[in-house]
């Protein structure tokens, strides 16, 4: 993802080369981040469009909606399967964590009502 928001628009092909530019001691196959970035279009994190024989991709959204919509799911998720245990156990870190922090942590959640 983050090779897709600096690129803005990319091929499989320009994806495999910065991965493997980044990284020369591993080399990813050109299948394989194919396979991934199908996976990730998919998943609606990812739009694509057909240029000739092959499609160009684009982020659906920028980093930050994306994590907030991750951080989301993750937190639906733990209540889901924890319930009020997950929340007893936010509740003690967020009590344990510098006041600062914390309220700076109680400004963001009240500006997300906004």
């Amino acid at each position: 993802m983050r090779i897709a928001w600096e690129q803005g628009e990319c091929t499989v092909a320009s994806v495999t080369e910065a991965l493997n530019a980044s990284d020369r001691h591993r080399r990813l196959a050109y299948t394989t981040v194919m396979t991934v970035m199908g996976r990730l279009f998919e998943r609606g994190l990812l739009e694509r469009t057909k240029r000739g024989r092959q499609y160009a991709y684009r982020p659906a959204s920028d980093e930050t909606t994306l994590i907030e919509m991750m951080g989301g799911r993750a937190v639906d998720e733990l209540m889901a399967r924890y319930g009020t245990a997950a929340l007893r156990q936010f509740a003690h870190r967020l009590a344990e964590i510098d006041p600062e922090l914390r309220a700076q942590l109680l400004e963001l959640a009240s500006r997300r009502h906004e």
